[in-house]
Formats: structure tokens, C-alpha cells, sequence
């Protein structure tokens, strides 16, 4: 059920588990639906991100177009999702 999906992602939130991302390339997903793609170079206990070499995604339909951020700080409460990108 939503208990056992909202279960999968609080840990995120619990910066030790950030650990095993720091200089690997993730894609982050924020609360207002921004899609952020980087190398993970920092972070603190609030899940603060420090991302770099940063682009922003967004997606019209089944396209998307990229845009250069360069080093992006993101604030942990706007997280809605953070995964590994190969």
C-alpha cells in the first residue's frame, strides 16, 4: 500500500544512507517536478545536496531537452526522490 512506498523513500532523507551516491551520478527529483541530473559531491544531515557538473531535464511529451546548471545546490526538503544513474 502508500505505507510501504512512503517506507521506501523517508531513509533517503537520513543523510548516512547518501553516503554510497557521493561522486556517483544521480538523478534528483524535487518537489516542484524539476528533474536534476549531476555527480553528488556533498551533502549534510538535512539532505542539503551539493551536485556538479549539473543539467536540468525536462520533458515535452516523449522528448526532453537538456540545460546546463554547472554546480547546483539543492535543498533537502524539496527531495522528493534521489537515484543512481548508470
Amino acid at each position: 500500500g502508500s505505507m510501504n512506498q512512503a517506507t521506501q523513500i523517508i531513509p533517503f532523507t537520513t543523510s548516512g544512507s547518501l553516503v554510497d551516491y557521493v561522486d556517483r551520478k544521480v538523478i534528483v527529483v524535487l518537489r516542484d517536478g524539476k528533474k536534476l541530473i549531476g555527480i553528488l559531491r556533498s551533502f549534510d544531515q538535512f539532505a542539503n545536496l551539493m551536485l556538479q557538473y549539473t543539467i536540468e531535464r525536462i520533458y515535452v511529451d516523449d522528448m526532453y531537452g537538456d540545460i546546463d546548471r554547472g554546480v547546483y545546490i539543492v535543498r533537502g526538503e524539496n527531495v522528493v526522490l534521489l537515484g543512481e544513474l548508470d
